[in-house]
């Protein structure tokens, strides 16, 4: 039934996973104005302060009630899980990107739900039914399928080659990067499930922008330690293109999208959760095909497939 907590669960992952799928279109001309680092960090600081209002206002409505609010305890490992997959995960995945490219990334970034769902089962002693096993499967290898092309192999001198080192170097380099952007991001979404599990009544609300004002802080410090000018970031904000596509691109990621993620570790496993937010590849294919006129191949449409049929075996198989 549409209203048992695993359907609830399933509904609010393909949610996020629908938000998450609109904020490249936002974000990447961001990105190309005023670069991947300061649009994550400009973003969080935004959905931070915005999440926080919306905390106050539910406090208010609610008759000054906190019963939601994140014991002690909790606050400091939802803290952490923010850091873990919004500040450290975000910035690997960057360097990564650089390294290797995007094809070979997203490869990389689909051993963070294994991991997930391997670091649950040891920390919160969860388990994963058979079929619940081969949905996430029939999932992830259709996002592969989907995503995957050759990469061109690198050579010191072309265009793409490393910065510095050699090629291989520059490889390992950015494989290393994407696994750690994948572990951080499995690990992070554990410690959520974590503290849904601890405090069953753990409000989504609270419990999102705990995280989100720990990852905004940590990225301001990052910031300082790399010696962000922030001048030079005030001055590319004036550009009239960039605030719409940054308020759209954070009202759908951080705030909305990342409630509705955070709000289904409430009644999934993690690593369910991280499947099927994985899934965004998938979205973005149609989508710039329609905004763009771009072709979507057969590599696509079959990809697509297994993972509808991953999400039936997720969703209406019994565990």
């Amino acid at each position: 039934m549409l209203t048992s907590p695993t359907a609830i669960g399933l509904l609010l992952a393909l949610a996020a996973l629908v938000f998450w799928s609109l904020t490249p279109f936002f974000f990447a001309a961001t990105g190309r104005l005023i670069g991947p680092f300061a649009t994550n960090l400009l973003r969080l600081s935004l959905a931070a302060p915005v999440m926080a209002g919306a905390c106050v206002a539910f406090f208010f409505a609610d008759g000054g009630d906190l019963t939601g609010f994140p014991a002690p305890a909790n606050v400091v490992v939802l803290a952490a899980s923010g850091i873990l997959g919004l500040a450290f995960g975000d910035l690997f995945l960057y360097r990564s990107l650089f390294r290797v490219g995007p094809e070979r990334s997203s490869l990389l970034l689909t051993l963070s739900p294994a991991a997930a769902a391997l670091i649950a089962w040891f920390a919160l002693r969860e388990t994963l039914s058979p079929a619940q096993l081969g949905g996430m499967a029939l999932i992830l290898g259709g996002v592969m399928f989907a995503v995957w092309t050759p990469a061109a192999p690198q050579t010191g001198g072309k265009a793409g080659a490393p910065s510095s080192g050699t090629p291989a170097q520059g490889f390992w380099y950015g494989a290393a990067a994407g696994m750690t952007a994948a572990a951080c991001q499995a690990l992070s979404s554990v410690m959520a499930r974590h503290a849904f599990l601890a405090e069953p009544g753990l409000s989504p609300l609270y419990a999102t922008t705990v995280r989100l004002a720990a990852a905004a802080a940590m990225m301001l410090v990052i910031a300082r330690f790399r010696g962000v000018r922030f001048a030079g970031m005030r001055t590319a904000l004036r550009t009239p293109r960039v605030w719409p596509r940054l308020l759209g691109g954070t009202i759908a990621g951080p705030i909305a999208g990342m409630t509705c993620y955070i709000a289904a570790m409430k009644y999934q496993p993690a690593g369910v959760v991280v499947t099927i937010t994985f899934m965004t590849p998938l979205l973005v294919m149609p989508l710039g095909a329609w905004r763009y006129g771009t072709r979507i191949g057969y590599r696509a449409s079959l990809g697509a497939a297994a993972a509808l049929a991953g999400i039936v075996l997720l969703g209406l198989v019994p565990a």
